[in-house]
């Protein structure tokens, strides 16, 4: 029988299934709305989304209510390891016959380019893969951000195609990059 120190080791080197280097993920809440809102209406992170316009609080309190009762997704608010509510992200369309699924996720502005997007997205995909036994994982990112490219090859996503005018955002057409990961390929630094 080994050690018991030895024991208390190997739990230290495995992290919970929603817990990244520099976020956690967890469950959206109604207090979060007040905070997290704000920054998604913020026009240069909905640039990078499909949604067309801000969205009142009520909206916001709707989404987390409608995420509960969602049999193909799974919606997590992204927190600083500190419990700050920066962002969220999510696995939809989850088809359990093919192991696949579709990854979003959005972070704050005032977050940007610190990390925490690559995290979050890492995080999301160990989570799809070694507890959800996924073994596809896709996404779609405008061509107009280079940042969430970055961000999503550094977890191993690959380019797949692209969609020509797929959205039409701040008065003009962008394409959109279609990008996937399969188990094999997801790099878990």
């Amino acid at each position: 029988m080994e050690p018991q120190s030895h024991l208390h080791e190997d739990f230290r080197r495995i992290r919970p299934p929603l817990l990244g280097r520099l976020v956690r993920l967890r469950p959206p809440e109604p207090e979060d709305a007040p905070r997290l809102n704000p920054m998604f209406g913020d026009p240069d992170v909905l640039a990078g989304l499909q949604v067309p316009f801000p969205q009142p609080e009520a909206g916001f309190v709707e989404w987390m209510e409608s995420s509960r009762r969602s049999d193909d997704s799974i919606q997590l608010v992204i927190e600083t390891l500190d419990g700050l509510p920066i962002g969220a992200c999510d696995l939809r369309h989850l088809n359990d016959r093919n192991r696949s699924a579709n990854l979003g996720i959005w972070i704050g502005k005032p977050y940007w380019d610190r990390g925490y997007g690559t995290d979050a997205v890492r995080t999301l995909c160990r989570f799809g893969f070694r507890h959800m036994n996924l073994q596809r994982v896709g996404l779609e990112v405008y061509a107009d951000n280079p940042r969430g490219r970055r961000a999503y090859e550094k977890v191993g996503f690959r380019l797949e195609g692209t969609t020509r005018r797929a959205q039409f955002v701040r008065g003009r057409y962008v394409d959109a990059h279609l990008m996937g990961l399969l188990a094999e390929e997801f790099v878990d630094e």
